[in-house]
């Protein structure tokens, strides 16, 4: 609700008086084109952002949250856990975002070229390099 004020003048004597009235209600396809809007400029600020390069170790979600930064037991992600990057500067732990990139690199030390998406905490993979 809006709460306006109307003027009443008599002359000599000036009033005001608060007037509720409900707000313009958006319609459904204004909230869509909203949203869609929202998300197109979100995808597009995703596309146009410089890849960063990553070096660090690829482990699986449960090694990383225990401080094993390169585990190769390959069985670990086939039984649910996320296959991962654990940064070599700074030990943060990204989310692969498209593993089939990394599959083959499973407890390796690498350097990426990726796409970050620091809210989520995941990267997507354009190009993998073996590290020694």
């Amino acid at each position: 609700m809006k709460k306006t004020l109307l003027y009443v003048s008599f002359g000599w004597l000036c009033l005001a008086a608060p007037v509720l009235r409900a707000a313009t209600p958006r319609s459904q396809s204004d909230s869509m084109k909203h949203d869609s809007m929202s998300q197109d400029s979100m995808a597009h600020d995703k596309m146009m952002s410089k890849p960063a390069v990553i070096k660090g170790w690829v482990s699986d979600s449960e090694c990383a949250a225990e401080g094993v930064k390169n585990c190769s037991n390959k069985e670990h992600v086939a039984k649910g856990a996320k296959l991962v990057l654990v940064g070599e500067a700074d030990k943060k732990i990204w989310t692969i975002a498209n593993p089939e990139k990394l599959a083959d690199h499973q407890g390796h030390h690498v350097q990426v070229k990726a796409i970050e998406d620091a809210d989520k905490g995941t990267i997507e993979v354009q190009e993998v390099k073996m590290l020694k």
